[in-house]
């Protein structure tokens, strides 16, 4: 799905908020409880948008923290209450000053963190790596028998891409076999790239034995042996901050992003679950 019509849908999902935030509040006076009335707007948005897209893309896919969605559902539905109630004069618990100005400095905190971490997960969907590099290395990800995964045929591709730009570079396939795989992940990477995209056999270094991004990341420094080696490292690009953070944790000094596209619309759960992985990585590093 392209992002016009992700935004398409996000605008509708987000006109049909301000309607039912404008009729919540068709009986308040229109000069009293501004800032208010801006949060029930914000929050009946957030609520719809948050149940339409766990039902439309999420449901039912098996993939880690989707329960993060009705939680936001559930959060903004809470305060729409808590709001409309104090507004018309009927709040349902009576929740003294003091607890309530520790909420909004914590929260406001909270999503200042989240923003700046999410700018930097965005921004790095977005860099133009460098030519001509030493190496680059592919992070594997789901096989499904012996076909690569959407996600994974994306970073197949970028790579393909630039190794036919930079023919001297050479790419390590990274990626071990899982439980549920019929091949390791590299093994798919390195026949997907020769027999689709015609990279020569002698360019494909073989990792088959990580099962995680630092592992990857880890066991190809390995491989390669020299920390002031130029690297690129191929994965989709709401992925790419997190792994930069952990290729330098490997040792790698020199470093380029190429980062492959993000599928859209399951993209947006990839790209807001990464701010958990982010602050995962600061604070426990890894």
């Amino acid at each position: 799905m392209s992002l016009g019509n992700v935004i398409v849908y996000m605008l509708v999902i987000f006109l049909i908020g301000v309607i039912a935030a404008g009729l919540l509040l068709r009986k308040v006076e229109k000069r009293k409880y501004a800032f208010e009335k801006v949060l029930i707007y914000i929050y009946t948005s957030l609520t719809l948008w948050s149940v339409f897209y766990y039902f439309w893309c999420l449901h039912g896919t098996g993939l880690s923290m989707i329960w993060l969605w009705p939680a936001i559902a559930v959060f903004g539905a809470a305060r729409i209450v808590m709001l409309t109630t104090e507004i018309y004069g009927k709040p349902l618990i009576r929740i003294p000053k003091w607890i309530r100005c520790i909420w909004r400095g914590c929260f406001a905190a909270g999503l200042l963190l989240f923003v700046i971490v999410e700018g930097l997960v965005l921004g790095a969907m977005t860099g133009e790596p460098k030519g001509e590099l030493d190496y680059v290395i592919v992070l594997g990800a789901q096989v499904k028998g012996e076909e690569p995964s959407p996600t994974l045929e994306q970073r197949i591709s970028r790579a393909a891409e630039y190794m036919k730009e930079n023919p001297d570079t050479l790419l390590i396939a990274s990626g071990g076999q899982g439980s549920d795989e019929e091949i390791s992940e590299a093994e798919c990477i390195r026949r997907t790239l020769m027999e689709k995209h015609g990279i020569a056999g002698d360019r494909i270094l073989m990792e088959d034995q990580s099962t995680s991004t630092a592992e990857n990341l880890r066991y190809s420094m390995e491989i390669i042996g020299n920390v002031d080696a130029s690297v690129g490292v191929i994965t989709n690009g709401f992925h790419e901050y997190r792994a930069m953070m952990f290729a330098r944790k490997a040792g790698f000094r020199e470093l380029s992003s190429v980062p492959a596209k993000t599928l859209l619309p399951i993209g947006i759960h990839y790209t807001v679950r990464e701010f958990f992985g982010v602050v995962s990585f600061v604070v426990r590093g890894r």
